[in-house]
């Protein structure tokens, strides 16, 4: 087994120099969703929404941040990493994220967010809506190969009808942004997600998103049990790939992980901590 991730590995590095290897689609974009198939459009509700709806930032009442590591199928030099920081203020929400995926240190990929959300009623019902300017970049350590970056950016919004229930729609990469390796060259699709998700009893959640780009689409389902609001178990199914995980929290910190299982490569593990901090409370 070990043998067969090595030379996956070694292939890899081998491809990444003379192919366009920038997709971005490998990047820790937290954990709690991860445990629930990556269903997450309508709950986003921590700092973690920069990079699934934007429009979850205008849910956040307290400085808040998040960070989570993540060791794709058990290989100590291919792994990435998350950070996100929401800023609640009178007038507009605010957030800054950034991740990165990093391969033997000799590829990297990265996304730089600044998020902008409010919220707002109409007929008494909830609407928030969110904003992300992203910069990405990629940069591959060998000679007379191009570091690329590029501008894009992604909307969001969440509508809660009724109590306890939220409709979810974002759309990513808004600007199909293209990057360029020797002469190969590729085009970030245009992609988006309409989701639900259910809160039973202040105990449950249930989720379902359908994501859909040009090639296609596909459904994420998900959901998380809270005993005592204190420590919750997840599951989800993304596509056809079971995910599992869990949550502690309390008042001020929460703790999460997550693991998705590969036949042939093992497993991948993904952590996160997040931080509530009693000030810029709105």
């Amino acid at each position: 087994m070990k043998s067969f991730k090595y030379s996956f590995l070694i292939l890899i590095l081998f491809i990444v120099p003379f192919s366009l290897f920038s997709n971005f689609i490998g990047m820790n974009y937290g954990t709690r969703a991860y445990g629930m198939g990556n269903a997450y459009v309508a709950l986003a509700d921590e700092p973690s929404a920069i990079f699934w709806n934007p429009a979850g930032i205008a849910k956040i009442d307290k400085l808040s941040l998040a960070v989570s590591h993540q060791n794709l199928f058990g290989l100590n030099d291919l792994y990435n990493e998350m950070a996100a920081i929401s800023v609640p203020t009178k007038f507009v929400d605010l957030a800054f994220g950034w991740t990165q995926q990093n391969l033997l240190h000799t590829y990297y990929e990265q996304i730089l967010y600044l998020t902008s959300a409010r919220k707002i009623e109409f007929f008494n019902i909830p609407f928030y809506l969110g904003v992300n300017l992203k910069y990405l970049s990629a940069h591959a350590d060998y000679e007379n190969v191009d570091s690329p970056s590029a501008i894009d950016t992604d909307f969001g919004l969440i509508i809660e009808p009724i109590s306890h229930l939220c409709l979810g729609f974002s759309g990513k990469n808004l600007a199909e942004p293209s990057f360029s390796f020797l002469d190969s060259s590729d085009s970030l699709l245009r992609n988006f997600t309409l989701g639900t998700s259910y809160n039973w009893k202040n105990t449950v959640n249930f989720l379902a998103d359908y994501y859909w780009d040009k090639n296609g689409g596909q459904w994420n389902i998900g959901g998380e049990m809270w005993f005592y609001d204190v420590f919750a178990p997840r599951i989800g199914i993304s596509g056809e790939n079971l995910t599992v995980g869990f949550g502690i929290k309390t008042k001020n910190w929460n703790l999460d992980g997550a693991v998705y299982s590969h036949d042939e490569l093992g497993s991948t593990y993904r952590i996160g901590l997040g931080l509530k901090l009693d000030v810029l409370e709105k």
